[in-house]
């Protein structure tokens, strides 16, 4: 019978002890999660003011910094180790993304020459034979999106653009889609 007792002290004990380590934890945990500010009271209007125009400084050259991360990317950059971005390069299938697509495209084609689309007044490039709805897809995510686009290509660009949008080499010239583009932009003028 002496053996029930102790065990019993001993577990009351226990859990007594786990209850106090539990409500340590959360009263200490709680209060670690606040974060305390202090508070600057300036000597004058002098500082106060000096204090604002500081602040608004740091809060500009913030927003220009992000916009210039957000606008810009460099491929030798993240070729390099550094932190860790958040830049999609690589789709679930390992297929570059549209995002790895159009900086890879920036760096292949001459778009001075070529021009600049844009997908919201882009072309139906179906009606070039040899360009089918997966082609049209491909060429769009490497911005490429009217037919004067294509009709401004240079031999460079058209062997750019079936290793990029993985098509069979020379089956640009073949099809000649340089001259269909050419028709087709004449009689959409």
């Amino acid at each position: 019978m002496e053996s029930i007792f102790t065990n019993w002290t001993f577990y009351s004990i226990l859990i007594m002890m786990l209850l106090g380590a539990f409500l340590i934890g959360y009263f200490f945990g709680s209060n670690a999660n606040q974060v305390v500010e202090k508070k600057f009271t300036p000597v004058n209007e002098k500082a106060t003011e000096l204090l604002d125009i500081q602040k608004e400084s740091r809060d500009k050259e913030e927003i220009t910094e992000r916009k210039k991360a957000a606008t810009h990317i460099d491929l030798e950059e993240l070729s390099r180790p550094g932190p860790v971005r958040a830049l999609k390069t690589r789709e679930r299938s390992g297929s570059l993304s549209d995002d790895a697509k159009l900086s890879i495209a920036e760096e292949k084609l001459d778009f001075e020459t070529l021009g600049r689309g844009s997908r919201f007044n882009k072309d139906d490039f179906q009606k070039i034979v040899g360009i089918g709805p997966f082609i049209e897809e491909k060429l769009n995510s490497i911005g490429i999106y009217n037919y004067s686009q294509l009709s401004k290509m240079k031999e460079s660009d058209m062997d750019a653009i079936s290793s990029m949008i993985d098509f069979f080499p020379g089956r640009i010239q073949r099809d000649d889609w340089k001259g269909q583009a050419e028709d087709l932009s004449q009689k959409a003028k």
